[in-house]
């Protein structure tokens, strides 16, 4: 290679890092306005709230004041509340019915070993709904046959009859009717026995009573004993003690408590006066609860 040759590729060289060098230097173009940078938007998060409990308290080593103080060594804690004779809720039944009432077909053997009391099974046409007929009959025959009931004393016995004329009709009875009969002068529902009759209120059949704290069964076996004791020739009874059972002929659809039902009777007395002497007894439905079943 030539000395000629040998420099123009030197310069050559040179004049390229030169170039390089330039460039690298060189400020860079500023950005399209289409090409800048955008900020980000936020990532939208689709959530549900659930609100928490809030962050208990720290443990005190005191005691919170309570609403009420306890009761001193030996005393008693007072009632708050005591069952009164408002309907418990339950379900609706027909204020109307037509005014007549239809014989339930079904007979029974005899129940017990004294006199002979017959009696029929009836049911206000248009009160109630048929199928609930036959449990009602079911209901009173079991009842009156109890071992626990009025033949217990072997002063009488009981059997059903359908066609033959009976010594005391059971009927369950509508709204209106029942109160129409058994009188307004106490404002809540309520069954009697009356001249031959027992009507049963529709509404404390199919809903009891509060004295018996949701046992309906044990309402019905009470109202049916507490009226067939009204046709027997009983008057009505008070508690005779606290926590005692409560005589089948106490009117416990209204209260267990003497005081309560005192109060509630004082507007217009049932043939007896309640003392108000504080005894409070357990709702029952037999006339002899001692009697083993």
């Amino acid at each position: 290679m030539s000395v000629g040759r040998i420099v123009m590729y030197v310069f050559a060289a040179m004049l390229a890092g030169v170039t390089i060098g330039m460039l690298k230097s060189w400020p860079p173009p500023e950005p399209s306005p289409r090409t800048l940078a955008q900020p980000e938007a936020p990532a939208v998060v689709t959530s549900i709230s659930v609100r928490s409990s809030p962050t208990p308290a720290p443990a005190s080593s005191s005691p919170a004041p309570s609403a009420e103080p306890p009761p001193a060594s030996g005393e008693r804690k007072p009632v708050r509340y005591r069952p009164g004779p408002e309907l418990p809720p339950g379900e609706a039944v027909r204020a109307e019915g037509e005014g007549w009432w239809r014989t339930i077909a079904g007979t029974t053997a005899q129940v017990g070993t004294g006199q002979v009391r017959t009696y029929s099974v009836e049911v206000e046409q248009g009160a109630v709904l048929p199928h609930t007929h036959q449990q009602f009959a079911a209901a009173v025959d079991a009842a009156l046959a109890d071992p626990r009931g009025w033949t217990a004393s072997g002063e009488v016995a009981f059997r059903r009859v359908d066609v033959e004329e009976p010594d005391v009709r059971i009927r369950l009875t509508a709204t209106g009717t029942a109160r129409a009969i058994c009188g307004f002068d106490l404002p809540y529902d309520t069954s009697c026995y009356a001249g031959g009759v027992v009507y049963v209120s529709a509404p404390r059949w199919f809903r009891g009573a509060q004295s018996f704290a949701g046992d309906l069964e044990g309402y019905r076996r009470y109202l049916i004993n507490h009226e067939i004791g009204h046709f027997l020739g009983h008057g009505h009874e008070a508690c005779p003690a606290d926590g005692a059972p409560a005589p089948v002929m106490m009117q416990q659809t209204f209260s267990v408590s003497n005081d309560r039902l005192a109060e509630i009777t004082a507007p217009s007395p049932q043939g007896f006066t309640v003392p108000r002497d504080g005894k409070t007894c357990v709702a029952n439905p037999w006339p002899h609860p001692e009697v083993s079943r």
